[in-house]
């Protein structure tokens, strides 16, 4: 049995829920002094990126696919054994695995389940909630228990989940901040650690900016971006006019090149679709204009995968996740699971002849 999750946790869709208007405070001192070193950061950064560009290339080959394709799994939805028969279908190699700081003194089960996949590189997201930062004391103890435990399993953690959004805990991004200097002497302990970080949820460089430039003592191995597209419908759809989803990663790679907090790798460690009539499971309205059916899913799905392969600027993209109705690879509520289109959409991406290894690839628009 998994432990319980604090009342403030949807289950149903794996997040917590919607915070009540009046939890959200805009305009506090705090706020207005991290909406300043926002503007002055983004006045300096384009200076710097072009001082910078002309030397550094930013793209690199792009990994066998069985290294660029993760995929989240959790122990809410199923036994590990019928997990590890899917994940061996699938041939993924990349597992994420969330564990919550609130869950940091409750361990054993989140590590059995763990430990059911050996021949797999797991990915932990550590995730953190609104007592991390009233109680600043709590994230520390919590973040040096989860990697302690989970040391002998596994060496990469990422560092906090959609940290831009208030429900998951920060108010704001100098909450982040503030957290990982709670934890920077984390490689005197764990030399061997690879921290990912920023976790800054949908397209939002200016959040991202801030947790790559700026002069606190932290420091990351890796950016993570839970680049959601969803909204936009198709993942060539723009948004702003501009953005579509590879100019998205093109903008966050650029970022990355002038960070003086992170090292120069990148991973999109969530992305999905909800799925059309999968309310309560769909993290969103369930509106159709944000739902897609199925075999939608699975052609994003695909597309998601070839755009960020053929940029040569992500290493991984773990779609979130295997077993969950409302935006999964399988629906849970029947008592025989389904495997849906994006399933199948998924296993290709890995079959010897994989999408992302053709030479011509026009998406269309």
């Amino acid at each position: 049995m998994m432990p319980d999750h604090p009342d403030w946790w949807d289950a149903n869709s794996d997040q917590p829920y919607r915070l009540d208007k009046r939890d959200k405070t805009r305009f506090s001192v705090s706020h207005s002094l991290e909406y300043t070193k926002t503007v002055l950061t983004t006045i300096i950064a384009p200076l710097l990126w072009l001082a910078k560009s002309q030397s550094d290339d930013l793209k690199r080959k792009s990994p066998d696919p069985i290294d660029f394709v993760g995929l989240g799994i959790s122990a809410d939805r199923a036994d590990a054994s019928e997990l590890l028969e899917l994940i061996s279908e699938l041939g993924v190699r990349h597992l994420l695995i969330r564990v919550p700081a609130w869950h940091a003194d409750q361990l054993e089960p989140y590590l059995r389940f763990a430990e059911n996949f050996p021949d797999r590189s797991i990915l932990i997201n550590i995730l953190q909630s609104r007592e991390n930062i009233s109680n600043r004391n709590s994230w520390p103890i919590a973040i040096k228990k989860i990697i302690e435990s989970f040391y002998p399993i596994t060496n990469e953690f990422q560092l906090g989940n959609a940290i831009n959004r208030s429900k998951w805990g920060c108010r704001h991004v100098q909450d982040y901040l503030n957290l990982l200097d709670m934890v920077i002497d984390l490689r005197e302990q764990f030399p061997e650690v690879i921290l990912a970080g920023s976790s800054v949820i949908d397209f939002e460089p200016l959040a991202t900016l801030r947790t790559l430039l700026n002069f606190h003592p932290y420091r990351l191995d890796v950016c993570s971006s839970l680049l959601y597209v969803n909204r936009r419908g198709a993942p060539s759809n723009y948004q702003f006019g501009v953005f579509n989803l590879e100019n998205k990663i093109r903008l966050i790679a650029s970022l990355l090149s002038i960070s003086n907090k992170c090292g120069k790798r990148l991973w999109i460690t969530e992305t999905n679709w909800p799925l059309l009539d999968t309310q309560p499971f769909t993290p969103n309205s369930g509106h159709p204009r944000s739902t897609v059916d199925e075999p939608t899913q699975a052609k994003y799905l695909t597309d998601y995968y070839k755009i960020a392969w053929r940029t040569g600027l992500i290493e991984r993209v773990y779609w979130w996740q295997l077993k969950q109705a409302g935006y999964g690879l399988i629906d849970h509520r029947t008592t025989q699971s389904r495997k849906m289109a994006s399933f199948y959409a998924l296993k290709k991406l890995l079959a010897s002849d994989s999408p992302l290894l053709e030479d011509n690839f026009n998406m269309q628009k």
